[in-house]
C-alpha cells in the first residue's frame, strides 16, 4: 500500500513539474487547422509591446511585455479576424472583437515585470488590456477578456 501511495505521489510531482513544459506553446488555429505554433522564444523575437497597468487581481502597477494581438496575426500572414476566441489551459473561452483589439491594442504577455510567467503566475501567456490607460474599460466585461494561462487562439 505504501509503495502505491509513493508512486502516486511521485507521478503527481512529475506531472506538476512537467506541466509548464507541456504548456509552452501558443497555438493559432483556423477552422480546426493549426496555422502556427508559437513558443516563448518565438513571441520574444517579435516586435515587443509593453503595457504598464493596474489589474484587479494584482497589487499596484505591473509591467507586462509581449506581442500585440495584431502583430501575432501579421507574423502568421493572416488578416485580423472580426472575432477571435481565446482558450485557456482549463478550457475557459472568451471571444474578443476586432474593434476592441484595434481600439485598445491588447497584448499577449509572456513577461510580467521582466520575468517569464509560470502557470502559477497566470502564465505562460496572458491577454492584457491597458486598463490604466483606458479607465472606461476597467469593468467586468473587459476583465473577462483578459484570459490567463492562454493555450490557443482560434478564428
Amino acid at each position: 500500500m505504501r509503495i502505491a501511495a509513493l508512486i502516486a505521489s511521485l507521478t503527481a510531482l512529475l506531472w506538476f513539474f512537467s506541466t509548464p513544459l507541456l504548456a509552452a506553446d501558443l497555438t493559432l488555429r483556423s477552422g480546426g487547422v493549426v496555422v502556427k505554433k508559437y513558443s516563448d522564444t518565438d513571441l520574444s523575437s517579435m516586435p515587443k509591446a509593453t503595457i504598464d497597468t493596474e489589474l484587479p487581481w494584482l497589487e499596484g502597477m505591473n509591467q507586462f511585455t509581449g506581442v500585440k494581438l495584431e502583430e501575432l496575426f501579421t507574423q502568421a500572414n493572416t488578416p485580423l479576424p472580426e472575432l477571435i476566441t481565446f482558450i485557456a489551459l482549463n478550457d475557459y473561452k472568451v471571444s474578443i472583437r476586432q474593434e476592441d483589439i484595434k481600439q485598445y491594442q491588447p497584448i499577449i504577455a509572456n513577461r510580467k515585470n521582466g520575468k517569464r510567467m509560470s502557470i502559477r503566475d497566470k502564465g505562460p501567456y496572458w491577454v492584457i488590456f491597458p486598463l490604466s490607460q483606458y479607465p472606461e474599460i476597467d469593468n467586468t466585461n473587459y476583465h473577462s477578456m483578459m484570459i490567463w494561462q492562454l493555450k490557443e487562439v482560434r478564428y
